[in-house]
């Protein structure tokens, strides 16, 4: 895995926060007013930023690291 030092944005981190909470492509393209094609491109980007290609994976990594609260 990489270093914690990784840069997400905060559009990336909305993202990331709602997929911790459980929610989808599609639920999160309604709250955050996006595509669901977009919000799957911003998990595949945070996805690559942490070396990681599952999404639970992803989840395990960003609470432990203390990406998301």
């Amino acid at each position: 895995m990489q270093d914690t030092t990784i840069h997400i944005t905060p559009r990336e981190k909305e993202v990331l926060q709602l997929q911790c909470e459980g929610k989808t492509a599609a639920e999160m393209s309604t709250i955050l007013s996006l595509s669901a094609h977009t919000v799957r491109t911003y998990q595949a980007r945070i996805k690559e930023k942490a070396g990681v290609y599952k999404d639970t994976a992803l989840v395990a990594f960003a609470f432990r690291h203390g990406w998301v609260e």
